[in-house]
């Protein structure tokens, strides 16, 4: 399960983790069309870390977590 800042206003979106195999998954961040606009991995045993969105136009967006934990957000 992960746990999104919803909306973000300073270009950084908090992703919070509470499963305990987060450890090398790659995450995709989309956008309102479905479009891949991002992708990254994300490596170690990590309960939270932050990641700049401050290039993207403001709207709404999809964080993908290895396509099975999904969740919208705002850039404001």
């Amino acid at each position: 399960m992960i746990t999104l800042t919803e909306i973000v206003k300073d270009g950084i979106l908090e992703v919070r983790f509470s499963l305990e195999d987060c450890e090398s998954k790659i995450y995709t961040i989309s956008n309102a069309q479905g479009v891949d606009i991002m992708q990254g991995k994300i490596t170690g045993k990590t309960q939270r870390t932050c990641l700049y969105v401050g290039d993207c136009k403001k709207g709404k967006y999809t964080f993908s977590l290895d396509e099975t934990n999904t969740q919208e957000f705002t850039i404001q």
